[in-house]
C-alpha cells in the first residue's frame, strides 16, 4: 500500500487498521525518517498489538533502508520493554535486525 493509504489506516484509530498501516510503513515507505518517527510515535500506545506492529515495522525499516537513528531507537525499545515485558522476544528480533542491517 502507498503512503497515503497507510496514513489513512493510521488515522482511522481502528486497531487492525493501525496494525496494517504500521506494517505497510515498515515494508513500503520510502521516507525512512518519517517512517521511523511514525513507528516511534506508536510505541507510546497502550495497545500491545499496535506496539508490537510498530516494533516489527522498525526492524523492517532498518533492513530495507540500512540506516536508522539507533540511539533513539534503542532508548525507545528499552522503554517499551519496561511497559510490555511480554514483548521482549519481538524487541530482541528488532534489535537483531538493527544490528545486522545498519
Amino acid at each position: 500500500m502507498n503512503h497515503d493509504e497507510a496514513v489513512r489506516l493510521l488515522e482511522s484509530g481502528v486497531e487492525r487498521n493501525v496494525v496494517a498501516g504500521l506494517i505497510s510503513i515498515g515494508l513500503n515507505e520510502s521516507d525512512r525518517i518519517w517512517a521511523q518517527q511514525t513507528c516511534l510515535k506508536y510505541f507510546a500506545s497502550s495497545n500491545e498489538s499496535v506496539v508490537t506492529s510498530a516494533i516489527t515495522a522498525l526492524g523492517h525499516i532498518a533492513r530495507r533502508h540500512g540506516e536508522l537513528d539507533k540511539d533513539i531507537a534503542f532508548a525507545a525499545l528499552e522503554e517499551v520493554k519496561t511497559r510490555f515485558p511480554s514483548l521482549e522476544g519481538v524487541i530482541a528480533d528488532t534489535l537483531d535486525d538493527i544490528e545486522a542491517f545498519t
